[in-house]
């Protein structure tokens, strides 16, 4: 089973993706049903799809943690309060879907997706999406560990020059 990290890493490259694609001007509007299921299934064989089924039950979860962790007691009901919330918040998951498809067919054409879908059906473009979540865990720990380094770096750097000016801080 994937681990919680992993999980969260996945679904913070979706949404570090989508982030990024959002950034980029729409090149129209709206898009045609050829290119919106052209998308669709570049997103399933990206593996970005199972990513966003993550998404729901990885906020599930961080809320059980939060509400069990100062009321134990509660966490049988709670767990039937989710299992009757879930659907509701699933169907929001897959409106995130459709407006991801809409992001990639309004960026490219239905012919573009399609070799883009090509290249995921190659054996590189499956190693590709086997070996994404692996990647962005280790990423995601890099980049933990990266971030911390430089923070302390540039707060013992400042302090050193506001020093060299007098100042202690």
């Amino acid at each position: 089973m994937t681990s919680l990290l992993a999980r969260r890493a996945r679904s913070g490259f979706v949404a570090a993706s989508l982030l990024i694609a959002a950034a980029v001007p729409a090149a129209a509007q709206s898009a045609q049903p050829d290119q919106l299921q052209a998308a669709r299934e570049v997103i399933e064989l990206s593996g970005a799809a199972s990513s966003l089924r993550d998404i729901v039950p990885i906020f599930f979860d961080e809320a059980r943690q939060t509400f069990t962790r100062t009321r134990p007691e509660i966490a049988k009901d709670l767990d039937e309060a989710i299992k009757i919330v879930t659907p509701e918040f699933e169907k929001r998951r897959d409106q995130l879907m459709t407006d991801i498809a809409l992001i990639y067919a309004q960026r490219f054409t239905a012919q573009e997706l399609s070799e883009i879908k090509a290249f995921y059906l190659t054996p590189t473009g499956k190693k590709l999406v086997g070996s994404m979540p692996g990647i962005l865990q280790e990423s995601y720990q890099k980049t933990q560990i990266w971030s911390a380094r430089m923070s302390q770096e540039i707060v013992s750097r400042l302090r050193a020059e506001m020093k060299k000016r007098g100042v202690d801080i």
